[in-house]
């Protein structure tokens, strides 16, 4: 712990320590879920704390379920990378074709999303690849910018433009399948 306090301003400090008593040990679990290796789930956790730094004035709450996905994002795709340098792959992959065409400012998809509730909407950007809900939690339920989600993810630019884009057109056709089996459309 002392090498993370080193870094970190005065007034943060206890913030930090905070989210580092309540997160360590699951953030560890999810680590492990994903690597099965101790030492590499451990440095996996150690890479996560020191990227948690930079964000710390955007955690609001240290016991809530937006800072828990938040660090679950961070551990995960730290676990991910390492993983795929473990077996010599370089990314996740990102096979899949849409051929569904997304408007942006569609009338359509904000009747749809004002609909759905807040919980179902989180529930089903978390049902979505990984690739693609990690990007949508960052961006609009956390308010990272694409450049912030970048450095979190450690992903180019572009590539969280492009899942971004690709995860808003699966989540309208999860959004539209469901509006259409509640009746309401």
């Amino acid at each position: 712990m002392h090498v993370y306090m080193t870094s970190i301003e005065d007034d943060k400090r206890s913030k930090f320590e905070k989210l580092y008593v309540e997160y360590r040990q699951a953030m560890f679990h999810v680590a492990n879920s994903i690597l099965k290796d101790e030492q590499l789930s451990q440095d996996a956790v150690h890479e996560a704390f020191l990227k948690l730094i930079k964000y710390l004035d955007k955690i609001d709450e240290i016991k809530c379920y937006k800072t828990e996905i938040f660090l679950d994002i961070i551990v995960k795709n730290i676990s991910i990378n390492i993983y795929n340098k473990r077996n010599k792959e370089n990314n996740l992959s990102f096979d899949e074709v849409q051929n569904y065409i997304y408007d942006e400012n569609s009338n359509v998809e904000r009747k749809l999303l004002s609909k759905f509730e807040y919980d179902k909407l989180v529930q089903s950007i978390m049902d979505l690849p990984l690739n693609y809900s990690n990007v949508l939690l960052l961006k609009y339920i956390h308010g990272y910018s694409d450049d912030e989600i970048a450095d979190i993810l450690d992903i180019s630019k572009e590539n969280v433009r492009k899942r971004a884009e690709r995860g808003r057109k699966k989540l309208l056709k999860i959004i539209q399948k469901g509006s259409n089996t509640d009746g309401d459309g």
